[in-house]
């Protein structure tokens, strides 16, 4: 995962990305998008599915919107379960950063890397 290293400086400056405990994160400032998967899976649509990313922050004029799809290249991958590239277990390691997110096609076995580096408009970065 060598190539999956950020290069821009850590969103913590004194460590990696989570937080250190519950309490913490309840403490730091609230999400502004947040990234849902859109099926087209047993609807008879045969499209890709895609990640969508919405805003969530109240203050925004688009705010509770869709505002970007980033659609798959291939039909059928039924998308599921996604995550980070690196856990909130790392919260003390400043070189770790989440900014690629892992989404595993259940019914292709395709597994995508997507870069988060523009927060409002993901890109497919490998499959």
């Amino acid at each position: 995962m060598s190539n999956l290293q950020e290069t821009n400086p850590p969103t913590h400056a004194c460590c990696g990305p989570g937080y250190a405990s519950p309490e913490a994160a309840m403490k730091a400032e609230p999400e502004k998008v947040l990234y849902a998967i859109a099926l087209y899976t047993g609807t008879g649509i045969e499209e890709p599915d895609y990640l969508a990313t919405v805003d969530v922050d109240p203050n925004s004029s688009t705010y509770s919107q869709v505002i970007h799809r980033l659609p798959m290249p291939y039909i059928g991958d039924e998308l599921h379960h996604f995550g980070w590239n690196a856990c909130s277990s790392c919260h003390g390691d400043a070189n770790k950063s989440r900014r690629f997110s892992v989404i595993p096609g259940q019914r292709s076995s395709r597994i995508y890397i997507v870069d988060t580096a523009d927060k409002t408009a993901p890109k497919i970065h490998k499959i």
